[in-house]
């Protein structure tokens, strides 16, 4: 599995290093491990296909990395690329492979091997795991979702897609419209404001400073809410409203 990187400057979606349009990978890309995808039958259906997903993933601020079992970075989207290209956590070392910027670099190498290995439809509890990976400057760890990919032949060769790295940072918002929100639960404009600093991660209090209202206030919002989508508690609410854009926790 390879991946043309030929998109706009600056588009969401990218697969790879961001190249101008009809540009193709190589020379320094190809050391990081972004390879060209062959033409499908019928046009560019493979490709369109692969950006229209990076790009529904960087509408949720997640980052997607699919790299071999070795750790090499094949395909990035554009999330995945800025939280990369940061190095704070997480950065790709010297031979394009995916790298903890701290003391966790040869745990998440040895992850993904590990995570590689388990193909079989047997191993299906062993495919996919959750790893924490510590930043600089007090900030919250990056919270990363490691699954196998499963092979195209019965052993894995060189290059091939093995692993799907999926990076969450809570740092960054997560892109829920209001328009969304309220079309889905019938949430007012502060209500649904007040929902998407909720799924961010904020403390009520929180999220008070950042509407500039006060904590009186807040509560009757968050009790509408609470009535409009049917939940008691907080951690309630926000284990539905992730869920209803797709982040939220599966059930085994």
């Amino acid at each position: 599995m390879a991946v043309d990187a030929t998109k706009t400057r600056g588009q969401k979606g990218v697969a790879g290093d961001v190249l101008p349009k009809g540009s193709v990978p190589g020379g320094e890309n190809r050391r990081q491990g972004i390879l060209p995808l062959p033409a499908a039958d019928g046009g560019n259906t493979v490709r369109d296909l692969l950006s229209a997903g990076l790009e529904a993933l960087d509408l949720l601020n997640i980052g997607l990395v699919v790299c071999t079992s070795s750790g090499l970075a094949l395909v990035t989207n554009q999330t995945a690329e800025e939280i990369l290209n940061a190095r704070d956590g997480l950065e790709r070392d010297a031979e394009g492979r995916l790298s903890a910027t701290h003391d966790e670099s040869e745990s998440l190498k040895a992850l993904v091997r590990s995570v590689a290995e388990n193909v079989r439809v047997e191993d299906a509890v062993n495919r996919e795991t959750a790893f924490a990976v510590a930043r600089g400057n007090g900030q919250r760890p990056l919270t990363l979702f490691v699954r196998s990919v499963t092979p195209t032949t019965n052993t894995r060769v060189p290059n091939e897609a093995a692993v799907l790295v999926m990076i969450l940072d809570s740092a960054l918002p997560v892109e829920t419209t209001e328009a969304e929100l309220r079309q889905l639960y019938g949430l007012t404009t502060t209500e649904a404001r007040l929902a998407n600093h909720l799924m961010e991660g904020l403390a009520l209090e929180e999220c008070c400073a950042a509407m500039g209202i006060r904590r009186t206030t807040a509560r009757m919002h968050l009790r509408n809410i609470f009535a409009k989508t049917g939940v008691r508690r907080q951690g309630e609410l926000v284990s539905l409203l992730l869920k209803s854009i797709g982040l939220g926790p599966r059930l085994k």
